[in-house]
């Protein structure tokens, strides 16, 4: 099911969809760099792997640099412990890469 098929069995959940991810996407009062820092916070406490890697890569293709985001995964192990940073693995062995 492609995006143009669910856009005509609900087009108001596709707008809904497209208005959170410009919440995220989009510098506002916060950069957007740092928003998709907390989207991998958020990830990171529900152990969702791809979620933190997925929103590691949003943050960097945004600016953020090698030092922000080791000390958001720092903040995240302090807030979440050490299964929230088991969740941020992947991103940090992409991390170590660069």
């Amino acid at each position: 099911m492609g995006q143009r098929d669910v856009r005509e069995l609900d087009p108001k959940a596709v707008e809904f969809y497209e208005f959170c991810d410009e919440v995220v996407q989009e510098d506002g009062a916060l950069p957007a760099k740092f928003k998709l820092m907390l989207v991998m916070a958020m990830g990171a406490q529900r152990h969702c792997r791809e979620c933190a890697s997925s929103a590691m890569r949003g943050a960097i293709n945004r600016g953020a640099s090698r030092e922000e985001l080791v000390e958001a995964i720092r903040v995240i192990f302090v807030a979440g412990g050490a299964q929230a940073v088991a969740a941020c693995r992947e991103a940090i062995e992409e991390l170590l890469k660069r």
